[in-house]
């Protein structure tokens, strides 16, 4: 990767209730005038996006990628309520995209998520404003949207080891789902949702949708044939009917149409993914996100 061809700075994102995210800012050398914001998956500090954003900034892209309050580097400070789950979404991540645009103005707004990146959009009331969305294996994480074997997993984590977990350390520790530590509360917001058939709902059990109308994007939603664990087709099919408005492509990848043995969860962002398949996604999203919202058709493809 020629880095000589961008520059990476850590940077410091507000949120609306006085917290600071950690970020890092990937700017490139000559801009094509789109800017990229990466949403983490649960419980993954951003320096596992790393290679992927500098790869999109050698492309032209000014990338921001960011630790959710609680992960990585965005630690609370003492006087801060616990983070939660639904905080990743109400307010840290439309600031990162308040914080993105100041700094960019002028250019066309584009997002990468990976898995639970791709659920919030709803929640940011910049909703409208985003041109393209690449979501990687997001789902509607409800328990019944996976294969039976995992189905009976599930069952046991979600009623049984979760809540003896968490009732007694009040957090996940990082190595059961191989990511960062899950604040207790973080950990209840979720597996509240992946118990609930709406999924993504309110405090009283509503479904919480504020401007998922609003979202207009190009959306391309990417599953992998073998993510069995997080992220099945079944789930991410589900995730099509958030975003009523989004102009929606599906693929689903089984590793050979790559030329790859496996892929699952985590693999697309790994160093050694193929570049010409980043290349390929990268080429997408730059050409998704210059089109004009009036020049879009209203209808779903994929």
């Amino acid at each position: 990767m020629a880095h000589s061809q961008i520059r990476f700075t850590s940077v410091s994102i507000p949120t609306s209730d006085g917290q600071r995210l950690a970020g890092t800012l990937v700017e490139p050398l000559h801009s094509n005038g789109v800017s990229v914001q990466i949403n983490a998956a649960t419980g993954v500090a951003r320096r596992y996006y790393e290679t992927f954003a500098g790869f999109l900034g050698t492309r032209g892209f000014t990338v921001l990628s960011f630790d959710y309050r609680g992960i990585g580097g965005s630690l609370r400070s003492p006087a801060a309520a616990e983070p939660r789950m639904l905080d990743w979404g109400r307010r840290d991540i439309p600031a990162a995209a308040d914080f993105l645009a100041a700094r960019t103005p002028g250019l066309r707004r584009a997002m990468v998520c990976h898995s639970f990146g791709g659920q919030m959009l709803g929640l940011m009331p910049q909703a409208g404003e985003i041109a393209a969305v690449l979501a990687i294996a997001a789902q509607n994480g409800y328990w019944r949207h996976f294969s039976l074997p995992h189905q009976l997993r599930l069952l046991l984590s979600w009623y049984v080891a979760f809540p003896l977990v968490v009732g007694l350390i009040d957090r996940i520790p990082g190595w059961w789902l191989g990511g960062q530590p899950l604040p207790g509360a973080v950990a209840r917001d979720w597996r509240r949702w992946c118990c609930t058939p709406h999924y993504l709902v309110d405090d009283d059990g509503y479904p919480l949708r504020p401007h998922n109308h609003a979202v207009r994007a190009k959306l391309r939603l990417v599953s992998f044939a073998d993510d069995h664990d997080f992220g099945p087709k079944k789930g991410v099919d589900a995730l099509m009917a958030f975003y009523p408005n989004a102009e929606i492509e599906r693929l689903h990848v089984a590793p050979a149409d790559w030329g790859l043995q496996r892929i699952g969860h985590f693999g697309f962002f790994k160093r050694d993914m193929p570049l010409p398949v980043w290349g390929a996604q990268a080429d997408w999203l730059l050409q998704a996100a210059q089109t004009p919202f009036n020049a879009r058709r209203s209808s779903r493809t994929g």
